[in-house]
């Protein structure tokens, strides 16, 4: 084991190669993220760990100093600065999550959650409107509309009723041609149902079965926070990421800062489209958003909470649009 880094949280090393094995690969052994990094070519260890301290300067967290320590070490081979490397989506890795660890040595299994073709793309064009509802009236009501993405977000239910409720979303969905239906967190209900797509979170992706929603045909949204999140997500090939919070939300609580304006651009740069951006966006911040290039935003109380839902998507709409 050849150590890259090492703190109190864990560390960060070079994956010895096994029986047959050549691709070269890392180890990510944090808090929040145990595992397989992805780099497309070996890359030398002097340079991945100068990267590793040039992101710990900058004050980033482990996990995300291990991903950009590749992206650094990659563009060192083509004579890049630091700050030139983490600009460019052509050097940042992929990775999967190491689903099976034996505990006692943290030795690592054979088991990761492999990559295969793409899922089905969203098919949206131009700047969307992405409301996420969590009740039948105000799903009716957007469809009624002309929203078409739209997400159903139902939480504290049991699993008996959140399948009926998931059924009844899908079949309304089905009585609009245009409609694109998400449901959120419950994959085996939308693929029953027949649901347009699913979205999960990052706890969400360990336990769901990433080869049977592929085989599915249902589009797959996955939510990030970071760099290391980023990274496992793009691993999935999935039909869109999701940044956030971009600014303050009451939605629920979460340990993540808002990416702010400056980190939403810099994901619209370097991420492929279409990117997703979600949290705290209302119409005081919406001309900010827009100005950052990215196309689909998703709102929450913005809609849910207004007194009008349908008045309150094509207020955003138009002025999304406009």
């Amino acid at each position: 084991m050849i150590i890259i880094a090492r703190t109190k949280r864990g560390k960060f090393y070079i994956k010895e190669k096994e029986s047959g094995e050549e691709r070269f690969a890392l180890i990510a052994d944090w808090q929040f993220f145990h595992g397989l990094i992805h780099p497309k070519e070996e890359l030398n260890f002097d340079d991945l760990k100068q990267g590793f301290l040039w992101s710990q300067q900058k004050g980033f967290i482990e996990e995300d100093s291990s991903i950009i320590s590749v992206m650094i070490a990659r563009g060192k081979k083509y004579g890049l600065s630091p700050e030139e490397s983490v600009t460019s989506p052509n050097y940042l890795p992929t990775s999967s999550i190491i689903r099976q660890v034996n505990q006692e040595d943290r030795k690592d299994s054979s088991e990761y959650n492999h990559c295969g073709k793409a899922f089905q793309p969203l098919n949206c064009s131009g700047r969307t409107i992405y409301p996420i509802v969590d009740n039948l009236e105000h799903l009716k009501k957007l469809f009624d509309t002309g929203a078409s993405l739209i997400q159903f977000r139902v939480k504290d239910k049991s699993q008996s009723d959140i399948l009926v409720l998931v059924k009844k979303a899908v079949e309304l969905s089905k009585k609009y041609s245009f409609s694109k239906l998400i449901i959120n967190d419950y994959w085996e209900a939308a693929i029953e149902s027949g649901a347009f797509g699913v979205h999960l979170g990052q706890e969400d992706i360990k336990n769901a079965d990433i080869s049977t929603l592929r085989s599915s045909g249902l589009r797959l949204g996955i939510s990030t926070h970071s760099f290391w999140e980023v990274s496992c997500a793009l691993h999935l090939s999935p039909s869109y990421i999701a940044c956030g919070p971009i600014f303050q939300t009451r939605v629920k609580k979460m340990p993540w800062l808002p990416q702010g304006i400056r980190n939403l651009s810099y994901w619209v740069r370097i991420l492929p489209k279409p990117l997703v951006a979600i949290g705290g966006i209302n119409l005081n911040n919406l001309e900010s958003v827009k100005k950052t290039g990215v196309e689909i935003i998703s709102l929450i109380n913005g809609i849910s909470s207004a007194v009008s839902p349908q008045q309150a998507f094509l207020k955003y709409k138009e002025r999304w649009e406009e």
